[in-house]
């Protein structure tokens, strides 16, 4: 009964120690298709006179305002910020938020390499927007800025 006793634990032990590596594993497995951790730097936490900071990637917009000018209510319009990575290292986007439910913006989820371009496209509806609107969206990066600020404006008049 002695060896048992002393038996049982050693296996149910050796049983999680199996059941929790097969999982690492495949949590690692997971992650080796994911993002380089490479994009992972954090510009916020580096030294603003780093030689780091400066081998980032940087986002540089065509235009951060765009103004519809005068829309109808209910119109749905939409605005593409191009954008090019100026910067020395891949920039990633990790979040892009508006203002206000009534506008959406998509960004790219992929790595932009240095040197290419890309867009971010807000969309707008002015469905009980009567008057002048501005939102705004914030678009955080990996890069440096980490964070930029678009924004988009329209005069929104009655059918």
């Amino acid at each position: 009964m002695e060896f048992k006793i002393f038996y049982t634990p050693i296996v149910f032990s050796f049983f999680l120690l199996a059941c929790s590596s097969n999982q690492n594993d495949a949590e690692t497995a997971a992650l080796k298709n994911h993002l380089s951790p490479s994009l992972v730097e954090n510009p916020i936490s580096l030294d603003s006179d780093s030689s780091q900071i400066k081998t980032l990637g940087r986002i540089q917009f065509d235009d951060t305002i765009h103004d519809f000018g005068r829309i109808v209510e209910g119109e749905i319009v939409e605005f593409d910020f191009d954008f090019e990575n100026v910067g020395k290292k891949d920039i990633l986007i990790s979040e892009a938020k508006a203002s206000c439910g009534c506008t959406v913006p998509a960004y790219p989820e992929a790595p932009l390499k240095s040197g290419m371009k890309d867009k971010i496209k807000v969309t707008f509806n002015s469905q009980g927007k009567k008057g002048y609107n501005e939102k705004l969206i914030i678009v955080t990066t990996n890069g440096n800025p980490s964070v930029y600020n678009l924004y988009i404006r329209a005069e929104v008049h009655e059918k």
